[in-house]
């Protein structure tokens, strides 16, 4: 170990301590946290996470920036299995680490604390090596340590185990009782439709994906997955088992069991990989039975910065602007699933302040946050958009979001709620961002309420990220932007990539999303034109005269800098 790392080592500071010398808690937070620890007898660290206070990774980045030493992602890196059995499994789980590879001599360790001088001399005494220790989040290596440990039974293990055991125990049952069995076998505490429902789910969520499909067929029941924005297939369930899958999947939503002719919603919340884990589950009738989409919702993910979600230098110095105004509507626009909802929360998460009160009317709720009154939209009780935003007008609010505008009632309010000296933040579903200003017009909003109301317009779109692992520059440039007939704008460099496929983008090419975004902001010039009611090429032109990209424009920004591909921009916004 270096000279630097052993100097802090010695230092009698606490992790707690250290999040709040660095900052990243408050002494309120902290006095709070303390008082829980003593109630629950937990460690600080999962009092912190359990409370909001800090995020795993967090915690592990301070304590690596306070050490000197790297922070490493477990679930990227290979694991060397003969470095992992140096140390018994309850050592590792005592002490919150994890040898996981070699290098010259030295054995490589994350740990959860790496100031923990006790955990690292039983390291150096059982292994008999020297360490380079690197800070790793606890929850990580504990389910690395899981994963490790456990048999690694397939889903279609699971499958080919229960039709055997159905087969074997040859029961008739007539049509009238299938419904009945495949509630009492999916609720049954052993059953092991629990287990395939769980694993299903676990996959899912471990891969990324945003969505499972559960599709009957006439001899199948197809599951699929959405992974960064695409579906891909996953397992074929039988049709013997299509029920109690179903079943098992409604009563965890808390649904109807016994209600298979109409659709239904429900919401549920399971825990995979010590992360917890919100689950939104619709039903539809088909000609095959029910069809079935839950979709995930990481109720422990990591909200970004806006420094963080992908924005040009440019577009995101505008955007700073204009939140940092103290009254105005900024509008996010872009279709289901374009990252609206992270776009908004990394905005809040930078106005979050002592000084500032910060309500959400939102349906449904997905990411709960400190420092945010929220409130979960019910329609059937009444409590919609227009409703909610009325009542919380008298909660005196600085910072408003609406989840979505979708009527004439919560337009003209949110408006209004502008003018009246609030800072509202919203979403519509348009194709850019000028036609938003159109599509509100069409809602009902009065034009001469909107110039002075109205900050500006994000449109935003995903698209696939190239894996940086395997992708590879393409060697005739010109050959392909011939193919898709774009042209390159002359300040961006003539380069491109293409996908290859590894085993870390599970053979697609592509790992993860990034955005693509256009922002139009409104000054005087639009006020001529608003109150004309002009179409949308009218304020696609003003703001162009002003220096807004295109969405596209954007996307080729992350086609020649190797994070997308041309091909991918193309799928997902549309060439000038």
């Amino acid at each position: 170990m270096t000279a630097a790392m052993t100097a802090a080592f010695i230092k009698p500071l606490t992790v707690e301590d250290r999040l709040l010398q660095m900052g990243a808690i408050s002494e309120s937070q902290l006095e709070l946290a303390r008082r829980e620890q003593r109630r629950r007898g937990d460690t600080m660290r999962k009092v912190l996470v359990d409370l909001g206070f800090a995020t795993p990774e967090i915690i592990s980045r301070v304590v690596a920036s306070e050490a000197h030493i790297g922070v490493v992602e477990l679930s990227t890196v290979a694991i060397d299995r003969e470095a992992v059995r140096l140390v018994p499994t309850e050592i590792c789980r005592r002490h919150h680490a994890l040898p996981y590879a070699r290098k010259d001599g030295t054995l490589i360790v994350a740990m959860a604390d790496p100031f923990d001088i006790v955990a690292i001399d039983t390291l150096r005494r059982i292994t008999g090596c020297e360490l380079d220790v690197v800070s790793a989040p606890e929850r990580d290596i504990l389910n690395l340590l899981d994963q490790l440990e456990s048999s690694g039974e397939r889903i279609e293990d699971s499958i080919e185990r229960i039709v055997e055991k159905r087969e074997s125990e040859e029961k008739v049952v007539t049509a009238a009782s299938v419904a009945a069995a495949a509630q009492i076998s999916a609720s049954a505490e052993d059953s092991p439709i629990i287990n395939l429902v769980s694993q299903i789910i676990t996959r899912a969520a471990t891969c990324g994906a945003s969505d499972i499909h559960f599709e009957p067929e006439e001899k199948v029941m197809r599951i699929r997955v959405r992974v960064d924005g695409v579906l891909r297939p996953d397992v074929l369930i039988p049709k013997t088992l299509q029920s109690a899958v179903i079943a098992r999947m409604k009563i965890l939503a808390d649904m109807d069991v016994a209600e298979n002719r109409i659709p239904q919603d429900g919401r549920a919340s399971v825990t995979v990989k010590r992360r917890p884990i919100n689950l939104r589950v619709s039903t539809l009738p088909t000609s095959y039975g029910e069809s079935v989409v839950c979709r995930i919702l990481d109720a422990g993910g990591h909200v970004l910065s806006l420094a963080s979600i992908g924005l040009a230098p440019d577009v995101e110095k505008q955007l700073r602007k204009v939140i940092d105004s103290p009254y105005g509507v900024v509008i996010v626009t872009g279709p289901t699933g374009s990252g609206k909802t992270t776009t908004l929360y990394s905005v809040l998460n930078e106005l979050s302040t002592t000084e500032l009160s910060i309500f959400t009317l939102e349906d449904p709720v997905e990411l709960r946050r400190q420092g945010m009154r929220q409130t979960q939209i019910k329609d059937d009780v009444g409590l919609t958009f227009s409703a909610g935003l009325r009542a919380l007008l008298r909660q005196d609010p600085d910072v408003i979001l609406v989840g979505e505008t979708r009527d004439t009632e919560t337009a003209t309010l949110m408006v209004r709620a502008a003018l009246t000296g609030h800072l509202v933040f919203t979403t519509l579903h348009t194709n850019d961002a000028p036609s938003a200003i159109p599509r509100l017009l069409d809602m009902g909003v009065e034009p001469f309420l909107l110039p002075g109301s109205l900050l500006g317009v994000l449109a935003q779109r995903l698209v696939r990220r190239l894996c940086d692992r395997c992708r590879k520059p393409v060697t005739d440039v010109d050959a392909e932007l011939a193919h898709y007939e774009v042209k390159l704008p002359a300040d961006l460099p003539r380069q491109l990539w293409r996908p290859t496929g590894c085993p870390a983008c599970s053979g697609s090419g592509y790992k993860g999303r990034h955005g693509i975004f256009e922002l139009m902001l409104l000054d005087d010039s639009f006020h001529a034109p608003i109150i004309k009611r002009a179409g949308a090429n009218t304020f696609v032109e003003l703001a162009r005269a002003r220096g807004m990209k295109s969405m596209f424009e954007d996307g080729l920004r992350l086609a020649t800098s190797g994070l997308s591909t041309v091909e991918e921009v193309l799928r997902v916004a549309r060439a000038d």
